[in-house]
């Protein structure tokens, strides 16, 4: 397992009791997700499975997703969708 830092941005720290950053052991984006869902609840969980989730800036969509690996010191961050007109 990696120390990793999570960054809750926009309004999903609403469902982390207000935390917007905290640092996670885990070894993959699931097991992150598994976290969430330990220390927040289930309601964190399904919101966060929703947002687009990216490593050191990059869209897991884009790597190998859910089961993208995590190392020491990488940043994921949770950001909601949004639109506009």
């Amino acid at each position: 397992m990696n120390m990793v830092t999570v960054r809750y941005l926009g309004q999903f720290s609403a469902f982390t009791g207000g935390v917007k950053e905290e640092s996670l052991e885990a070894a993959s984006v699931k097991d992150v997700l598994k976290l969430i869902r330990e220390r927040h609840g289930r309601e964190a969980e399904k919101a966060a499975r929703t947002m687009i989730i990216a490593l050191n800036g990059e869209n897991i969509l884009l790597l190998q997703r859910y089961k993208t690996e995590l190392k020491a010191g990488d940043v994921l961050s949770f950001f909601p969708l949004s639109a506009g007109g």
